[in-house]
């Protein structure tokens, strides 16, 4: 029980790595609040899977790109624990497209899901509930992409670049309050992963033999527990030897 009545906020919960992470949280004792995009149902899913593990569970739906949604997002969280302990900003999105023919609106959400929001979501929370406390821990999500060049997500891997960089300069400015931010970097068979492969085609068939994210979780609970106490401005990448 690692993290033992700490409060986690995960965004992009209702699938994927997002559910891997949450239920991982919940197997080691964390109450959670959890937010989705549209997908209600499979936000329900998660939030009872979690809840039958013995932890208070509440969350909902929200654009994480839309500051307006933030605030009312954190309101909601203040009001039901009182805090966040740990932040992880997983929600993104991806529609695999040539570099050319990616339109402004195309580009303008993708890089408002997950650069805006993480950017909203950690300053948020950072204001909110832990620069007072002095503690926090923030777990960003990075990508492949971001780190190597790659075909039909230049919007994509433009946005997981800035929050590599993000990851950085925040870990730096936040010392003084001893909150540790940190990414992974995670290659897990998701959604995502089934649109890269469909978008390449033949050439994307291997991204079907890739792990369930459930391999992930353990990564992340490190960087939410106690144990990366002296840990970060780092990026993991937890990959099953892809990128080597």
């Amino acid at each position: 029980m690692r993290l033992e009545n700490k409060i986690a906020l995960i965004t992009g919960a209702s699938k994927g790595i997002g559910k891997a992470v949450a239920e991982g949280f919940a197997t080691e004792g964390a109450h959670l609040y959890l937010v989705g995009h549209k997908d209600k149902k499979g936000l329900n899913e998660v939030m009872e899977n979690c809840k039958s593990k013995g932890v208070t569970v509440n969350g909902g739906l929200f654009d994480v790109g839309n500051y307006t949604e933030i605030e009312r997002m954190m309101e909601e969280v203040g009001k039901n624990f009182g805090g966040v302990d740990i932040l992880v900003n997983n929600a993104g999105i991806i529609n695999p497209t040539p570099f050319l023919e990616i339109s402004p609106q195309q580009w303008d959400e993708v890089i408002k899901t997950h650069l805006y929001g993480t950017f909203y979501c950690t300053t948020e929370t950072v204001r909110r509930f832990m620069k007072d406390k002095k503690g926090g821990k923030i777990i960003n999500l990075c990508a492949p992409a971001a780190v190597r060049g790659s075909i039909g997500v230049a919007d994509y891997a433009s946005a997981k670049g800035g929050i590599y960089a993000f990851t950085k300069n925040a870990a730096r400015e936040l010392l003084a309050y001893n909150i540790q931010v940190n990414a992974i970097l995670p290659v897990a068979k998701t959604r995502m992963t089934d649109s890269l492969a469909e978008f390449h085609g033949a050439e994307g068939k291997y991204l079907f033999h890739l792990a369930d994210p459930s391999v992930l979780v353990s990564s992340f609970v490190f960087f939410a527990s106690e144990e990366s106490d002296y840990v970060t401005g780092q990026v993991l990448t937890v990959d099953g030897g892809m990128m080597c």
